[in-house]
């Protein structure tokens, strides 16, 4: 019973936060049939003694170029997995508009993020970012804005608490160096500014004191 009660708090409360716990995956589609595996290591700024560090989540990736707008995807939590939560993503990115000089390339990515510990916790989240990318230099190097959108379809929460929030939003700033089959990225993102931080399991970082959190991570992609 306490274990049932702990996978409840742990996903109606900790997961809104821990959700921002990865970089967005594409932003600018791969090219036609192209694979690409990435790595990324990061999280949310917590305190921990003294310091303030990342948590240390480590997501895997895969890409596939369907065609030269649109890219599949499916990712895994490395870090959530090996403490027994199994959280994993399906998605794709689509190019909507190409750079004009300034005005940058538009690309969504809706995604399907499923959260799983056990019977009595598991979640599911619709997923909705917003990207604008812009391209530069001979290499192809980009610089990106980014609104990732999390939708809770649940209307309770544990202990059959009424679900307060329905919407939370990461908005990210990225840089992505490109080479001819590698891209190394790093990025940084508020997470859930709409939501309170306070009284958690862990003691969260954020620009906005006792709301969401302030992430980094940075990230390795290897084209083929």
């Amino acid at each position: 019973m306490e274990n049932k009660m702990y996978s409840k708090l742990l996903f109606s409360i900790c997961i809104p936060l821990f959700c921002g716990c990865s970089a967005v995956k594409y932003v600018k589609p791969l090219d036609k049939k192209q694979h690409a595996a990435s790595a990324t290591m990061g999280g949310p700024l917590i305190s921990y003694g003294t310091a303030v560090i990342p948590i240390p989540f480590l997501t895997a990736n895969y890409g596939y170029g369907i065609d030269s707008t649109l890219t599949g995807f499916a990712s895994l939590n490395v870090t959530s997995a090996l403490y027994g939560n199994l959280q994993t993503e399906l998605g794709a990115t689509k190019q909507i508009t190409k750079q004009n000089i300034y005005i940058p390339a538009i690309s969504i990515t809706p995604v399907a993020n499923i959260i799983y510990r056990n019977k009595s916790a598991y979640k599911f989240y619709p997923q909705l970012a917003v990207n604008a990318f812009w391209e530069y230099g001979k290499h192809k190097n980009l610089v990106y804005l980014s609104c990732d959108n999390w939708f809770e379809l649940s209307g309770k929460r544990a202990f059959d608490i009424k679900q307060e929030n329905h919407w939370i939003f990461m908005p990210s700033l990225g840089h992505s160096f490109a080479g001819k089959k590698w891209n190394f990225n790093i990025e940084i993102k508020v997470i859930a500014p709409n939501l309170s931080n306070e009284k958690l399991v862990v003691d969260y970082q954020s620009p906005f004191r006792k709301h969401g959190a302030f992430g980094i991570y940075l990230g390795y992609t290897y084209k083929f």
